[in-house]
This record gives structure tokens, sequence and C-alpha cells, in this order.
């Protein structure tokens, strides 16, 4: 390990200066985990820590007071994984830069982006792989590392389950695919899970789907009955697919949780570099299942522990960083070349599970994940 070669360009106090005022692409994860610092690097999430009011009793004067039990609490233990990567300047990539630093009018363009490309890229591949985390979880209550989605890292014998309870998991009537669009009912399968969910004493708010399953809604023969009286396209009535927004209003006419759509993707690299663009909402086998049902888009934190690298760092090394992600640099030599790291240790804590209603929109008799 040696002093990154572009140190000419590129010291701390500047890293941390373009980190601070590089403003990326929107991310969705923190809506739902926002970050929270931890001292430690594990974590400790207590499920149905939070739960309905529960009624005192009438009693007569002089009487003791009944004795009420306390809500059962589940807990989900672990430790909080390191997310890492690396970008690599080959001697190649070395000579351009060299090139481009000795025109007499350097083209600042591509020197910029050859300087801090990969720093992008480190912060944005961490970013992704939080975003993809986040919405494995939201959409199906676990998160599975196998050789597809983790190619050069940890691979998960067991699927990590959040421990969505098995009351909380509902079925299609009708399997919504835009191929049966006339008989598909997910006004019913809406009616179903909030019915189900005020039995539990869950009052949802929202309703998470990807997309392509707001395509299959909004295509359907029943939801276009049911938005007929407030489709109104140029002051004319018109029963056409709705937008998102005459959709929302439709259903909260009936007092239901309003649609969001989760439109995002992310892309994996694999151990030959191919890279694979996905939806980080379908299911393992690639499938576009489920329909998600919140009371508040806040479900638990996006826990942030200490790295190793940043309380000892290498006298080597150049670090900054942007959030909780650390981004280091430095170079080697035979062969030579330059090297760009991002890392940070995180993992979400989801103590409101319990209040988290999932439909499996795709099966009439089992949920599947």
């Amino acid at each position: 390990m040696e002093f990154s070669l572009l140190s000419k360009e590129l010291n701390k106090k500047n890293l941390q200066s373009y980190l601070n005022a590089r403003i990326y692409d929107k991310l969705y994860w923190p809506a739902f985990f926002p970050l929270k610092s931890t001292p430690y690097l594990t974590f400790e999430t207590l499920i149905g820590s939070k739960g309905n009011r529960v009624a005192a009793d009438v009693v007569a004067y002089d009487v003791s007071a009944p004795l009420k039990t306390r809500k059962t609490v589940s807990k989900l233990s672990g430790e909080i994984p390191s997310i890492r990567m690396k970008k690599k300047m080959t001697e190649t990539d070395l000579n351009t830069y060299n090139i481009l630093k000795a025109m007499a009018k350097p083209e600042q363009k591509s020197l910029l982006d050859l300087v801090f490309g990969d720093v992008d890229a480190c912060v944005e591949g961490a970013n992704a792989r939080l975003e993809w985390m986040v919405f494995q979880a939201l959409s199906k209550g676990l998160i599975t590392l196998s050789k597809t989605t983790n190619a050069g890292g940890v691979i998960t014998e067991e699927d990590i389950d959040f421990g969505l309870p098995a009351a909380n998991k509902q079925v299609a009537a009708v399997s919504w695919t835009t191929a049966a669009y006339a008989t598909t009912t997910p006004i019913t399968d809406i009616e179903t899970v909030m019915t189900a969910a005020g039995d539990l004493g869950i009052k949802p708010r929202y309703i998470l789907m990807n997309k392509s399953k707001w395509l299959a809604f909004r295509v359907s023969t029943q939801v276009l009955d049911f938005v007929a009286p407030y489709a109104l396209y140029g002051g004319v009535r018109k029963k056409r697919a709705p937008n998102l927004s005459i959709a929302n209003e439709a259903l909260a006419s009936e007092g239901y949780p309003m649609i969001i759509i989760i439109d995002t993707r992310i892309s994996y690299e694999d151990v030959n570099h191919t890279i694979t663009s996905v939806d980080p909402w379908l299911d393992a086998a690639g499938a576009d299942r489920f329909v998600v049902f919140l009371e508040d888009l806040k479900c638990g934190d996006m826990l942030h522990g200490p790295i190793a690298e940043e309380t000892n760092p290498p006298k080597q090394v150049i670090q900054a960083k942007k959030g909780p992600i650390l981004i280091s640099k430095w170079s080697d030599v035979d062969p030579v070349a330059e090297y760009t790291k991002g890392e940070l240790n995180a993992f979400p804590s989801w103590p409101t599970i319990d209040r988290v209603m999932n439909l499996d929109s795709e099966s009439t008799t089992t949920w599947n994940a």
C-alpha cells in the first residue's frame, strides 16, 4: 500500500469538500429506514414493542385495579455487516490521466471523471446495496444473500428473516397479472387486507408496490370501474387506466391507503464482471409478487456502526466521508494501480414489522417469499 498517485489533485481536504458538495441521485431507503448511529457492531431489534392502546376496565370503588398482561415482544439480534467495494485505475487509466494533465489545455471534464469517477462509483455502490437491502426487506420481510445478489461477499445459508407474522401475510382472490386484467380484483384484495389489518389493530395509510405491479393494478377492469367517478381528463369523463393521482383520490374516498410506487433499479456485478440491472423489489426468482401496507413510512432505522479503518487509519491512505460511507484512496506497485474503496457497516432494524400487512398478489392459496 502506497500513497495515492493522484495526490497533486486529491488530498483529504478537497476530497471531503467534493463529497460535501456532491449531490447524488435521490434514494428511497432513507424515507423508510433513516440513518441511526450505534457504537456497536451488533444489533438487537425488539419486534412488537409498539402496540395498540389497551382499554382499562370499569370497576367498582374500593376494588383493586385489574392486572393486565404485557405485550409479547420478540427479539431479533445479529451482527451489523460490512458493506464494501473498491475500484481500480489500471496502468492504462493512469497513462490517460498523465496525458490529460500534460496537455496545454487539459480536458477538464475527462480529467475530473478520472480523478473522482471511482469516488462516485463507491458512494453510489454502497447506497445501492442499502437500497437493495431495504426493498428486499420491505417487499417480502426477508433478505437472501446468494451468488447472484452478492457475488463478491457473504452467502447466507438461510434467509435473514425480519419476523413478519403469519397473520399479516395475505393472498389475492385472483392473481394480479396483466394477461387477466378483466378478471383481477385488486380493490377486493385491498378491502380484504384492510379488514384483516383492522382485526389485528393495524391501520395502514400507505400501499407500496413497484412500477410493474402498478401497471397491472391500473389496467384491471375492477380498478377502472372503481375510479370511474373520478376519471376526468380535460373535463371529460373517460373510462381509462387511471394515473396515480386519480387512483389515490378514489381510494381515499373509501378510506383506503394511498399508493406509493417504488420505481428504482440497481445493478449486480458477478465474479466475471458482468453487470445486470435489476428491480430490488423482486423476489429471489425475479418475480414481482408483493404489495405492502404500512401505517407509517418510517419503519425503523438503518443502524450504522464504527469502521476500524477510520478509527485506525493507515498513514498512506487518504480518507473522507459521505454520510456514513468512508472513502479511502491509495496506490500500489507492480503493477502500478490506484485504488478507491467505499465502506460502511450498516443494517436495517425493523421493530414495527408486526404492524405491516403483506399481500402476495400472485398467489391465491399460499403466501410465498
